[in-house]
């Protein structure tokens, strides 16, 4: 399964979209240290969550004024690598 890493640059920003996303029964979401590949615009905070589920936490985001940087796909490969592709 992918998931979506979407950066910010705070941990209040990313506490806030989860904490909207649980009282709207998205599951599934957690907060993570960016990981380092992505962390070099000073993104320190980053959502994960099924892929399924991000048009709907952007849209959450955005409804709310929600501020966040860019937006990954996560993926691992055959080999059990895993990979990032950004997607906004």
């Amino acid at each position: 399964m992918d998931f979506a890493i979407i950066a910010f640059s705070s941990s209040t920003a990313a506490n806030r979209l989860k904490k909207l996303a649980l009282e709207r029964n998205f599951y599934g979401v957690t907060i993570q240290q960016t990981p380092r590949a992505l962390s070099q615009n000073g993104c320190s905070y980053s959502i994960r969550c099924p892929i399924s589920t991000l048009t709907g936490l952007l849209g959450l985001a955005d409804s709310y004024g929600v501020t966040h940087g860019y937006v990954y796909r996560e993926s691992v490969d055959a080999a059990g690598r895993t990979f990032y592709q950004r997607m906004s």
